[in-house]
């Protein structure tokens, strides 16, 4: 987690010492930060709760938190560099189980109209695991990841606020531990919300 921290707090001061000159969408350099959540894939495990409700824990979901830099490349293209911490949890009283990764991801966009883009990219998942303690420790492992590409959408109702739509297909393989030599689709779907500093 410290290294999480650690990647995301050094991305976000590239991004802030980066200079814009430009206020709309996809121009020049611009940092921002980005909240989102997704779903689908595959599970890997559920749990039931003594209050009676269930919650599963899916390769796929379920928060992401992002921050990196958008940049103008010439005319209606542009680019995007981030990293994010991706996760999903079932946390109880008695016990937590975490599937958590770091995102990287680089992403091309043409505009297609003044407040709407369309882009594709590449998304590498690095230190992805499962932690867990508690009533249900056990399961911690490690896995490796192949390179996934993105699809998505952007609207931006306001200049400095964008929408995205998107679609990440990755997968995963579990190095040791428990799910030493298990494949996991962490194919999803996601909603985010994103805001550009200038």
């Amino acid at each position: 987690m410290k290294r999480t921290i650690a990647v995301l707090g050094t991305a976000l001061l590239m991004a802030g010492a980066a200079q814009a000159q430009n206020q709309r969408p996809g121009a020049d350099v611009r940092p921002f930060v980005g909240f989102g959540l997704t779903f689908g894939g595959d599970k890997l495990e559920s749990f039931d709760f003594s209050n009676g409700t269930s919650s599963d824990v899916r390769a796929s979901g379920l928060v992401d938190f992002r921050g990196g830099v958008d940049f103008l490349i010439a005319g209606p293209f542009s680019g995007q560099a981030s990293v994010g911490y991706h996760f999903d949890s079932a946390n109880g009283t008695n016990g937590d189980y975490t599937f958590s990764r770091v995102p990287l991801e680089l992403i091309g966009y043409v505009s297609v109209a003044p407040s709407f883009r369309l882009g594709a990219g590449l998304r590498k998942s690095l230190d992805v695991r499962v932690e867990s303690d508690g009533a249900v420790s056990g399961f911690d492992s490690n896995f490796k990841s192949n390179t996934g590409f993105i699809l998505e959408g952007e609207y931006f109702p306001w200049q400095r606020v964008g929408i995205k739509l998107r679609y990440v297909n990755e997968k995963f393989t579990g190095k040791d531990g428990t799910y030493r030599g298990q494949k996991f689709d962490g194919a999803h779907g996601g909603i985010y919300g994103v805001y550009y500093f200038f």
